[in-house]
């Protein structure tokens, strides 16, 4: 990659226009400033157990880049590097771990197209942040300079006395204006096996990486990527539980859309049993979501039903659900909101009279004082979720069972996660 190439790219992908060319010429100059050069630099990110990360931007590499979050960089650089780096560049310290975490994997990339990690600074960054010292004026120039120079300001100051006229004020630099951070942005859709994908993300390794494990799924000739990048873009938790998902998006007509922290899932046109298989894949792996569009017998049963449900309609259309937890904890995932929405909604219109227990379940593994209380821990979270969507708490009860009442065969894994559960029944 030409010098030209990485400054455009940089200017593009951080939005930074004109200054990008000094803004890689300080980050060049910190990275060699280092004892060994970029040697040296790599060992920094090796300390802060951080070296694959960094050894995936080296040129040639046939794995995709990873990314960097913008605390991990600033945690390897340190704070005083980080703020000289901004001070230097004229850059706000608010955005340059975020800019840091798209130019230093970049540049990095860059500057070993070799083959070879450079000790010293190459030639072509040298000139890049204006580094060339302008010599000092001889003494005697000064001598001539000086009456020179003091009569232009008295001129200057008569020309002000007769001209109220003021300049404007100088414009601040682009880099210095405040940005505003944005939510990160991803849609996706399967058709016929070709795959389009749009978004923001916050740094390129992350845009890099996201596409290089949609081609080694896909193949890189039915990806349409159209990723940008956006270092103003806040981080986005979802995305390395997305890429262990993506074999699993095979499914012709298969379409999501992240907005932030949400998922809007769109299986309508799958096969019934193909939505529920990929709604529950999704429900499971990205727990840290919520997700709108789950489709399984549940969802539909708890939609079907009509207002004044009776005791055994209700339960039995609630046992058709999933609620999961971050595992050993009785911390319900955001990806199980939506099933509590219309689980809540289901309870509240149904007869007046009717009551309804939450059990909690859970495997053999481990301690059996700790999965007693643990069920006990699981059931009091659903039934807390529940009143606080509006449910009359006096229609609720929470018990926990613990691994008395297997459902499955708890040598097998398949027969764990059948007894891992919440169950409901009429009272």
């Amino acid at each position: 990659m030409s010098i030209e190439t990485l400054v455009s790219e940089v200017a593009r992908a951080t939005g930074l226009g004109q200054n990008a060319q000094k803004f890689v010429g300080v980050v060049a100059r910190y990275i060699f400033s280092q004892p060994g050069g970029l040697a040296g630099f790599r060992n920094k990110f090796e300390a802060a157990g951080l070296g694959r990360v960094f050894n995936s931007w080296l040129s040639g590499r046939e794995s995709p880049m990873q990314s960097i979050e913008p605390n991990q960089l600033r945690s390897v650089l340190g704070n005083q590097s980080v703020e000289e780096i901004a001070q230097k560049s004229g850059i706000g310290a608010k955005m340059i771990p975020g800019l840091l975490a798209t130019a230093v994997p970049a540049i990095v990339k860059a500057v070993t197209a070799g083959g070879v990690m450079p000790t010293s600074l190459p030639a072509a960054f040298a000139s890049l942040a204006g580094g060339s010292k302008v010599g000092k004026p001889s003494f005697r120039l000064w001598r001539w300079l000086l009456p020179f120079i003091a009569l232009l300001a008295l001129a200057w100051c008569g020309w002000q006395s007769r001209n109220v006229a003021k300049p404007p004020p100088a414009a601040a630099p682009a880099a210095n204006v405040a940005t505003v951070a944005t939510d990160p942005t991803l849609s996706f859709q399967n058709t016929g096996g070709k795959v389009t994908v749009n978004g923001t993300l916050p740094t390129v390794a992350q845009k890099t990486n996201l596409e290089g494990a949609l081609e080694g799924v896909f193949g890189k000739q039915n990806v349409n990527a159209n990723l940008e990048v956006n270092p103003a873009t806040r981080d986005a938790p979802w995305l390395e539980r997305l890429k262990v998902l993506i074999p699993d998006m095979k499914a012709d007509g298969l379409k999501f859309a992240f907005n932030g922290d949400k998922l809007n899932l769109d299986t309508s046109a799958l096969a019934p049993e193909k939505r529920e298989q990929i709604s529950r894949v999704f429900q499971s792996g990205l727990g840290n979501v919520e997700i709108e569009g789950l489709f399984d017998q549940g969802t539909q049963a708890l939609s079907a039903l009509a207002p004044g449900a009776n005791a055994a309609d209700l339960t039995a259309a609630l046992n058709k659900t999933t609620v999961n937890f971050d595992t050993g904890l009785a911390t319900l995932t955001r990806s199980s909101e939506g099933i509590l929405d219309l689980a809540a909604t289901a309870i509240k219109r149904s007869k007046p009279e009717v009551k309804v227990e939450i059990s909690g379940h859970t495997d053999s593994q481990g301690n059996a004082a700790t999965n007693q209380q643990l069920s006990e821990q699981r059931a009091e979270a659903v039934r807390s979720a529940l009143v606080k969507r509006g449910v009359p708490q006096a229609k609720l009860v929470a018990r926990g069972f613990g691994s008395n009442q297997p459902m499955g065969d708890n040598s097998t894994e398949e027969g764990r996660k059948a007894n891992r559960r919440i169950q409901y029944a009429a009272m």
